[in-house]
């Protein structure tokens, strides 16, 4: 056998174990993160129903990129509110998102879109517990077919749970504070 034959053999097994991986991943990819914080819902709702107050006040990324550029158009809270963003690529990247669904005191659900990732859902859940509220950050993305965004949905706790506890961690020192 020639060498150029081993290496194409070498390599056509690659790729199989590549597809192959990827089909045998879960298509969804999630996550999720929780705080506790002492204060009422009613405290708690204005700083995840309003993604201008996300961006200056709480959100992991501003201090990743503090750079980026952020636009709002003219819902300010609630279902319709949007923002986008553009920063370094290897910081933040470019996106957009949009509050889909907002119940007062309770849920806000947002649609997601990464340039050259794709789109997901996250949202925030409000639930009372003793003297405080659990807060719930979540996330899903539905990678298809797509075999690599399979492999890498695997990873998606790893990668943005760190900036979840992050996000979560600077919301309750601002509501607590």
């Amino acid at each position: 056998m020639s060498t150029l034959t081993i290496i194409l053999i070498i390599v056509g097994a690659l790729v199989l174990f590549v597809l192959a991986f990827g089909f045998a991943s879960p298509r969804l990819a999630t996550m999720e993160r929780s705080v506790m914080i002492n204060a009422s819902a009613d405290k708690v709702f204005p700083y995840l129903n309003n993604l201008k107050t996300f961006v200056d006040t709480w959100s992991p990324w501003t201090e990743k990129d503090p750079n980026a550029t952020h636009e709002y158009n003219d819902i300010a809270t609630g279902k319709g509110a949007f923002y986008s963003w553009k920063g370094e690529k290897k910081k933040v990247g470019e996106g957009n998102m949009e509050i889909i669904n907002s119940e007062d005191n309770k849920r806000v659900q947002t649609s997601l879109f990464f340039k050259g990732q794709g789109e997901a859902k996250a949202g925030w859940t409000i639930v009372e517990s003793g003297d405080g509220v659990k807060v719930t950050w979540d996330f899903e993305s539905d990678n298809g077919m797509n075999p690599i965004g399979r492999i890498f949905g695997r990873f998606m706790d790893k990668f943005l749970g760190p900036d979840y506890e992050n996000g979560l961690n600077k919301l309750k020192k601002v509501v607590e504070g």
